[in-house]
């Protein structure tokens, strides 16, 4: 299996990702606080009496934006790593490698969950550390822990959900279907129905998104796993 995701490391090089979500995070840092100034000038959010105050501290906004934008993240990676060669067919000559197809495909996804745990992690340190220091020098900048349990809890099933896309793209093999279904459950999954900060940072939610792309991400598998190539 290690030998199997070093092989996929050198086919797909990860470098443009990496300098991607550095720049990613810095965008998403600066519209994090510039979010912040605009909520605080406008009274926390409250046009009027007869909105609800938002109560959405600065490092609750950028985490709430790094899942989104990781989720639609993944959804390139499996579009690299997986779509892309089911489309051009170049599937084919991994599949003669004297190793069984369920690995094959199972160091895909450890690499691309591997990788987009990482991704969320650093991230989330980067966003934590950045809004610290700047709440120390700006009063609309708000900086809070939280639970440290939820925020991995919520990074685990953003990742596994991420994996939906796999089910989608694999019905049309199309890299485009890949990352539009994505953006969907970004939009679904950051509801602010109950909870300011979407429905992925309730705890129950978060599991019950997770179980879902586990759930899809297999069928995809199993599909791929026993599909005839040549169709």
């Amino acid at each position: 299996m290690k030998n199997l995701i070093h092989l996929e490391i050198k086919k797909v090089s990860l470098k443009p990702h990496i300098v991607g979500v550095i720049v990613a995070n810095f965008i998403i840092l600066l519209l994090s606080v510039f979010t912040s100034s605009l909520l605080t000038a406008s009274g926390n959010g409250s046009a009027s009496t007869d909105l609800p105050t938002v109560q959405l501290d600065t490092v609750t906004l950028a985490l709430m934006l790094v899942r989104a934008m990781l989720i639609v993240w993944e959804a390139v990676l499996i579009s690299e790593f997986v779509i892309e060669e089911y489309r051009n067919k170049t599937i084919n000559l991994l599949f003669t490698y004297p190793v069984n197809r369920a690995k094959l495909m199972l160091a895909k996804l450890f690499l691309i969950c591997g990788t987009m745990f990482l991704f969320h992690m650093l991230s989330s340190i980067f966003q934590y550390v950045c809004i610290f220091f700047a709440s120390q020098y700006f009063a609309f900048v708000t900086f809070g822990f939280g639970d440290i349990w939820i925020q991995v809890i919520t990074a685990v099933s953003a990742i596994l959900l991420g994996l939906f896309p796999l089910y989608v793209g694999m019905i049309k093999k199309s890299t485009i279907a890949t990352v539009v279904s994505s953006i969907v459950i970004v939009v679904i999954a950051s509801n602010s129905q109950g909870n300011s900060a979407g429905l992925l940072s309730i705890p129950v939610a978060a599991i019950i998104f997770g179980v879902i792309g586990v759930v899809f991400s297999t069928i995809a598998v199993n599909k791929m796993i026993s599909s005839d190539l040549n169709n």
